[in-house]
């Protein structure tokens, strides 16, 4: 095994590796196919990989910030807030219940009611939230996922 690049990337180091064969005579017969990278964390070391296809879609970054590093992660359910937020603003609370209820049809008209005036008051309730995010939350395909091979020093 060979590092073949290595690339700057605000969370970690992305680093492509392919076999040393290809790497000295770059004949394409030696090139290594399906090799994700492998990912070095920034901020502990911690050495991660990632499929191909994550690597060239980008999907890897959402999982390793949320389940890795432990940050915040903007969802489709705090979009559906800001939304929710917004129509109450300026056209207040019962159409801001109609557009949920429109996103949401599994949420009956009082519980869509408690959602929105709980929202507006300070945060919905976790039940309800939990609905929404089952809703409309995609779960992360694991072949997507980053897989950890040495965790934090």
């Amino acid at each position: 095994m060979a590092v073949m690049d290595v690339e700057e990337h605000e969370l970690v180091w992305i680093v492509s590796w392919t076999s040393e064969e290809f790497v000295r005579t770059r004949n394409p017969k030696f090139m290594l196919a399906g090799n994700g990278p492998y990912l070095v964390d920034r901020v502990d070391g911690g050495l991660h990989q990632v499929g191909v296809v994550s690597a060239l879609t980008g999907a890897w970054e959402d999982d390793y910030r949320a389940r890795i590093r432990g940050l915040p992660v903007r969802t489709a359910v705090d979009d559906l807030h800001d939304a929710l937020r917004g129509v109450a603003a300026t056209r207040g609370r019962m159409h801001a219940v109609r557009t949920l209820r429109q996103r949401l049809s599994v949420l009956s008209p009082a519980e869509a009611l408690e959602y929105v005036s709980a929202l507006l008051e300070s945060e919905a309730p976790a039940r309800l939230v939990a609905v929404a995010t089952k809703e409309l939350v995609e779960p992360l395909n694991p072949v997507l996922a980053v897989k950890t091979i040495r965790a934090e020093r």
